[in-house]
């Protein structure tokens, strides 16, 4: 039986296709089409990219992508750096890391109702015990000695008028000097 390479070589000949218009129309370089066709699989990084290529490549052709992807993933298996999945990192992972591998796997559909319902009485919470304090301290009356002291400010542009307080006693003058006539 023919590789997948040999597969997918033999179908771009007959429609008459380059590797040029096969990377066009999948978007990579042609050095990587011709990769997938001779089954030089060490030249991508992961066996789902040369999956997701080859099943790309064979919409373009108008082919069938199952029985192709069953024997790729025969042909993976028999390269050794294809053989498994490759880890992220040599080292050890970090909390980072930890914490987006765990959100990745978080069934949000039910934590997500379930934390706005949490923030939500929360907040109710929070703003009971507000009132109940603010209605507390009301009943206690410690609220007036907490009030600042009053300052008249006259409102601005309004006219102020200052009287001054005499220092000494003031004569009392009668002015009233008219003459009333009959």
């Amino acid at each position: 039986m023919p590789s997948v390479g040999d597969q997918l070589r033999t179908a771009r000949e007959e429609k008459g296709k380059s590797l040029e218009d096969i990377g066009g129309e999948l978007k990579i370089r042609a050095d990587h089409v011709n990769a997938l066709e001779e089954g030089d699989f060490d030249k991508f990084d992961a066996p789902v990219f040369v999956r997701g290529f080859v099943r790309s490549y064979c919409r373009v052709l108008h082919l069938d992508s199952a029985p192709l992807v069953v024997q790729l993933n025969q042909e993976l298996g028999g390269t050794e750096a294809m053989a498994g999945d490759p880890s992220l990192s040599a080292g050890k992972k970090g909390f980072v890391d930890r914490l987006t591998l765990f959100l990745t796997r978080v069934n949000w559909s039910i934590w997500l109702p379930l934390i706005v319902l949490i923030l939500i009485a929360s907040i109710v919470w929070a703003v009971v015990e507000a009132q109940e304090s603010k209605r507390k301290e009301l009943e206690s009356g410690n609220w007036i000695q907490n009030l600042p002291t009053p300052v008249y400010e006259s409102p601005r542009g309004m006219l102020e008028l200052r009287l001054e307080t005499p220092t000494a006693p003031v004569k009392a003058t009668n002015t009233n000097t008219s003459t009333a006539t009959p």
